[in-house]
């Protein structure tokens, strides 16, 4: 069974990343889930964008937990430095707009960044991503990842009836395990330098869902294949739904 193909941040070369621009156009070409990201505003609401900083994918500057929404929604969310004015009208949506779009259409993997995750545990960003995730209906169709261990043991604690994944990037297959049984994960996600025979075969015995990041060269595709993988994340989902349907 070939490799679903995840949207990493939406059809994130070719429209701006973690925009409705790029969300649309990865369900157009058929990606089988979305990736996106969420961080927390001064207000608290559930900003879905990548960096704790708005400067690298907007025309403004400064740290998310800073601003309130009312600020991030005067910022254009078009990436200008590599769309120029392309997609200037594109704004930060939250990420329960960004579910409510997907709603009956396609699946996506939330993650939670470690820098927005704090002690409150009852009512910090793990909570209010799940209180999103299911006022949307959408608990069976969404998995919350993270890089930190403690987000995904809050998410275990709070609503154990959403998948779990697991980020690493540089950790051995002993971390890797350890990681995932804290969590109680449902998938492991290592970045693809990690990948090996051991690793996948040790995390497969656990019986793990493995999926890898970021993957846009369909002959990098094609070499992965031999580990089975569930799912592979891509810059160019196009890209590797083309190749996945040639070699078919």
């Amino acid at each position: 069974m070939a490799a679903l193909i995840i949207a990493h941040r939406g059809d994130s070369a070719h429209r701006p990343e973690n925009t409705m621009a790029s969300f649309v156009s990865a369900l157009e070409i058929g990606a089988d889930i979305l990736e996106l990201d969420v961080q927390l505003t001064k207000d608290g609401q559930l900003a879905v964008i990548h960096d704790a900083t708005v400067d690298r994918t907007t025309n403004g500057s400064g740290a998310i937990r800073d601003m309130t929404l009312a600020d991030l929604r005067e910022l254009s969310a078009g990436y200008p430095t590599l769309f120029g004015s392309a997609f200037a009208d594109e704004r930060v949506p939250l990420l329960g707009e960004v579910l409510g779009f997907l709603k009956g259409r396609g699946r996506a993997l939330i993650e939670i960044k470690k820098e927005s995750t704090s002690d409150d545990a009852e009512s910090g960003i793990e909570a209010l991503t799940i209180a999103a995730v299911r006022k949307a209906g959408m608990a069976g169709d969404v998995a919350l990842i993270s890089f930190e261990t403690r987000a995904l043991e809050r998410c275990r604690a709070l609503a154990s009836e959403i998948m779990r994944g697991h980020l690493f990037h540089r950790v051995t297959a002993d971390q890797l395990i350890a990681g995932a049984r804290a969590a109680q994960s449902d998938l492991v996600m290592p970045e693809k330098g990690m990948l090996s025979d051991d690793l996948v075969a040790r995390a497969q015995a656990e019986k793990l869902k493995v999926a890898t990041w970021v993957i846009d060269d369909p002959e990098e595709l094609i070499a992965l294949s031999r580990y089975d993988l569930f799912a592979v994340a891509s810059n160019r989902p196009g890209v590797l739904l083309d190749a996945t349907l040639e070699t078919e």
